[in-house]
């Protein structure tokens, strides 16, 4: 015969899944997304972000092909053209709204006549390797996501221990069930608090609309140990009513009884006021909006 009451610790067959990890791997991952999105906006070149594609294009297909197409950014001037620099352009936009580059003003100082989009065929490690010394400083694609990198696992070690801590509870809340709080669970003290008052108070269902808003005079308070006044009417004692007996005979026989007799029924006693004993509490005068 079993004598423990509940489930057994061993229970078999209840598989939770971590769901807080799951959603704090989530997080972390969009803030990296995010930061390297910040980052390409607001800290990248115009001409990293405009020469990305072909940076790893170029390194890319040099593992499959030798040569590739690529559009590169030249600055004309008058003895020729060149691959523009950072320091040559700025971002722009044009008159329909779209993003474009324009030249600066050191850049016209020093001869530059315009800017021009020219695709040509190039080797691919050549161009690799042209785009990195010039444009990207020798860094790799791992250089440039290392910050938001560094950001997303930081917070993701920051968020494991109340992850783990989250999934575990929740692993025995569904294995073991979860233990009920009550009433069995207050002490007597609590249950029997002792609440403090200040007196008692009548509250009114004809309250004007002044009243309501302003909230004027909603309680009349009693305090503790006094009473209102009481009046009482006292009636004015009636005289006594003499009883009438029969005239007496010459004989001494008494009267017989007829089958029915009706009793005489006293008058009705009303109560008289005694001006003396009025009641010493006057009523509260009624207000207009009442």
């Amino acid at each position: 015969m079993r004598m423990e009451w509940g489930r057994a610790k061993s229970t078999v067959g209840t598989r939770t899944t971590p769901v807080y990890t799951y959603v704090l791997v989530l997080i972390s991952v969009v803030a990296t997304l995010g930061v390297q999105g910040f980052r390409y906006m607001r800290v990248w070149t115009p001409l990293e972000r405009y020469y990305l594609p072909a940076y790893l294009g170029s390194q890319l297909a040099g593992l499959v092909r030798d040569n590739g197409s690529y559009t590169l950014l030249q600055v004309v001037t008058r003895k020729g053209s060149r691959l523009a620099l950072d320091s040559d352009v700025v971002p722009a936009i044009t008159e329909g709204g779209e993003n474009t580059l324009a030249l600066t003003e050191e850049a016209v100082k020093r001869g530059a006549l315009r800017l021009e989009f020219r695709r040509a065929h190039y080797n691919n490690a050549e161009m690799h390797a042209y785009l990195g010394n010039l444009i990207y400083w020798n860094q790799t694609l791992v250089d440039l996501v290392r910050p938001a990198l560094w950001d997303g696992l930081v917070l993701f070690f920051a968020g494991l221990l109340p992850a783990t801590y989250l999934d575990h509870r929740r692993f025995i809340v569904l294995r073991y069930g979860k233990r009920l709080r009550g009433s069995e669970l207050t002490t007597g003290a609590q249950s029997n608090r002792v609440r403090s008052s200040r007196g008692m108070g009548f509250v009114s269902k004809l309250h004007a609309m002044l009243s309501r808003v302003l909230g004027l005079n909603k309680k009349l308070h009693v305090p503790l140990g006094k009473d209102n006044p009481s009046a009482s009417i006292v009636a004015k004692p009636l005289p006594p009513i003499p009883i009438r007996r029969p005239a007496a005979t010459g004989t001494d026989i008494p009267p017989r009884p007829s089958g029915t007799r009706r009793e005489p029924t006293p008058p009705e006693q009303t109560p008289i006021e005694n001006p003396e004993f009025k009641p010493t509490v006057k009523p509260a005068p009624r207000r207009f909006f009442e």
